[in-house]
């Protein structure tokens, strides 16, 4: 995953070509590929989170993986990046 702020990210797709997944406490939308089945990206539901999202990077096109930073997070723990 890659994650923006979605005022940074412009989505194309065609009308119904994506659905909303949603479940528990409601506060991410899993928007996946009608055809496919792919998952494209995720976005807030929350008021609080609403600046966060997150976009299935695999799904890029012409990109330099070697240039990418990773960071590697601790979301079971501390919440705090690793590195």
């Amino acid at each position: 995953m890659a994650y923006y702020s979605p005022s940074q990210v412009k989505l194309l797709a065609e009308p119904g070509a994506t659905s909303d997944y949603i479940w528990g406490d409601k506060d991410l939308a899993h928007v996946r590929c009608s055809h496919c089945g792919s998952l494209s990206h995720w976005r807030s539901l929350n008021k609080e989170h609403m600046d966060r999202m997150g976009i299935n990077a695999r799904l890029f096109t012409n990109i330099d993986w070697t240039k990418i930073r990773i960071r590697h997070f601790d979301g079971a723990d501390t919440w705090k990046f690793l590195d």
